[in-house]
């Protein structure tokens, strides 16, 4: 009887494993990759001309200055490759691992701060995107004019 419940035990706490391990490796994260100025402490970050960009496995997005892409990627560990050119058309490639916090679905990463090789929490964010601004409907007057008056003939 005690062998039996600890069996039952056992697959339960193991079930219970399972899901916690799937909901880690199966979530789905979109990633926004920002290449704009950034001013962090009186130091200003420059957007590149051009960079290119790789998250995980995924293709490689080009973006230009003020440009915003995104990648959709699974988990929560990733590799970012960032190529550039430099003013002395030296190419220079960074890559980095960085992990996604748990309960974030969106983040968005500097490119020209993650380049410089600040710390992750300054070019790796939380990213809320924007909500539609409801507005209450606006209730019409009644205007009488002599149109909505009855005659009496």
């Amino acid at each position: 009887m005690i062998k039996r419940r600890l069996i039952q035990l056992a697959v339960v706490v193991l079930v219970i494993l399972l899901g916690v391990i799937m909901f880690i490796v199966g979530k789905e994260h979109t990633i926004l990759l920002d290449n704009k100025s950034v001013e962090i402490d009186g130091t200003t970050y420059n957007a590149f001309q051009i960079v290119e960009v790789q998250v995980a496995k995924g293709e490689t997005l080009e973006l230009g200055p003020r440009d915003r892409d995104k990648a959709v990627v699974m988990g929560q560990r990733h590799k970012l490759t960032v190529t550039y050119t430099d003013r002395n058309f030296e190419e220079h490639v960074i890559v980095k691992k960085f992990s996604v916090p748990i309960g974030e679905s969106m983040v968005l990463i500097s490119l020209p701060v993650f380049a410089a090789g600040l710390d992750q929490s300054l070019w790796l964010e939380h990213y809320e995107p924007p909500t539609i601004l409801s507005l209450s409907p606006v209730e019409e007057e009644l205007v009488v004019t002599e149109e909505l008056i009855p005659l009496d003939i």
